[in-house]
């Protein structure tokens, strides 16, 4: 059988695109090569790649599985008070609180698919929404209308006070909106807001802590510790040197000096080179160019006296450069606007945009933007269970930096990749709060 013929097959299939690189299949997803407004396209798929053609009508809805709720805005509201987005809706809008129908597709989008057939309890709660009063204990009302309801009076109370807000973070609260009208709206906001604020100062003061360790650990490093020290969190990172071990310290960093020192009054041959090697003298007694003193390697100390470094010596001081090196690329980086590691200079615009999607497609989200905030940092936003998320991430190891909500001063403990599955459990247990809303 001859491979190449199917991976040059090109097949056409009617789809939903909804914006952004990729396109959904039943059984994969395709890449977009190049971008069109969102809506039914017939694409020619060859590969992994979409290409489209021309705008198609829908195809192959009734075998999806159909959802029922009331509308808000752009979002459906089913039972347990969840509201999904909705895509692909007409131009002309539904009237607010109407009974509509989807079409889950094949990634979990919600496709609006129509308006149905409405009763008293939809005009009972529009006519309390324009008379701005709660809705109470009215008979006939379904939970997902009422829920809609909440979520109505939510939104207009956070026109008034200037508080956003997410529903995966009122749901839990959103009911009691709908019985007891704006004033406990009012109240549900306020209490994100304080919740908000509270994360905030603890992330302002974690990341005070944190570059005040950063700091003495590189002076720390630099001119030796004269305690142990720890970071932010607790661990311990230095502790100082005892005795003829920071004898040894001492003098390597003396040679390292004045090594430094004669290439900078023009010796034609370096000893101490930008790449950080110096030139030991070895037992055979001539030079060798190393990237730090080798076992039984001579070298001499500040008053001229030479001196060996023994095997446990020669782990010790390289394990303390490793330390230093990498503290001094953290507080450099920080310092003159580069990244955390020299590796995100390496990696392509192109490629950092693979590797994130990359990441979120795995975790089952999709990545809709991304951007580049200096520093190293990466600004992400993506939707995930229906939800708009904007995560700020460090480009060199997606290493989250801010995760855009709440997670009780734990943000760099996750990665892009497992920051959904926290996701998941904070909207499932009504836990989450959302501190970046964009």
């Amino acid at each position: 059988m001859d491979y190449r013929k199917l991976l040059g097959k090109v097949e056409s299939a009617v789809l939903p695109y909804f914006g952004g690189g990729t396109v959904d299949a039943p059984s994969r997803r395709l890449r977009v090569t190049e971008p069109v407004a969102p809506g039914w396209w017939r694409f020619e798929v060859k590969g992994r790649e979409a290409t489209a053609r021309e705008p198609a009508a829908p195809e192959g809805l009734e075998a999806l599985p159909r959802v029922r709720g009331h509308v808000w805005g752009t979002r459906l509201v089913r039972e347990g008070a969840v509201a999904e987005a909705l895509a692909l809706m007409p131009e002309e809008e539904p009237p607010r609180l109407s009974p509509v129908t989807a079409r889950r597709w094949h990634d979990g989008t919600l496709l609006f698919e129509g308006v149905e057939f409405e009763g008293e309890a939809e005009e009972t709660a529009r006519r309390a929404l324009e008379e701005d009063r709660a809705l109470g204990d009215a008979r006939g009302v379904s939970a997902s209308l009422r829920a809609a309801f909440g979520f109505e009076v939510l939104q207009a109370a956070s026109r008034g006070t200037g508080i956003p807000f997410a529903p995966v973070e009122a749901r839990a609260r959103v009911l009691d909106v709908a019985r007891e009208g704006r004033a406990e709206a009012e109240r549900c906001l306020r209490g994100l807001a304080e919740e908000r604020a509270r994360f905030l100062r603890m992330q302002a003061e974690q990341e005070a802590r944190r570059e005040e360790a950063e700091t003495r650990a590189w002076t720390h490093r630099e001119h030796g510790a004269p305690e142990v020290w720890r970071d932010a969190e607790g661990r311990e990172i230095a502790r100082p040197l005892a005795g003829r071990e920071r004898e040894r310290w001492d003098a390597l960093h003396a040679l390292e000096a004045r090594a430094r020192m004669r290439h900078e009054s023009s010796t034609s041959e370096p000893p101490w080179g930008q790449d950080g090697r110096g030139v030991a003298r070895g037992q055979d007694g001539r030079g060798v160019v190393r990237d730090g003193p080798e076992r039984g390697d001579a070298w001499r100390d500040a008053e001229g006296r030479e001196t060996t470094l023994s095997s446990r010596e020669h782990e010790t001081w390289e394990a303390r450069r490793n330390d230093s090196a990498r503290a001094s690329s953290r507080t450099s980086g920080t310092r003159d606007g580069r990244g955390p590691t020299r590796h995100g200079h390496r990696r392509s615009e192109s490629d950092v945009g693979a590797w994130v999607e990359r990441a979120l497609d795995k975790a089952g989200a999709r990545l809709l933007a991304q951007r580049r905030l200096g520093d190293g940092l990466l600004e992400v936003v993506y939707t995930f269970m229906g939800e708009r998320f904007v995560t700020v991430v460090e480009a060199a190891t997606l290493r989250v930096r801010d995760a855009g909500v709440c997670l009780a001063g734990a943000d760099t403990r996750v990665t892009l990749e497992s920051l959904p599955s926290v996701l998941k459990e904070a909207i499932e247990t009504d836990a989450l709060v959302i501190t970046r809303h964009v």
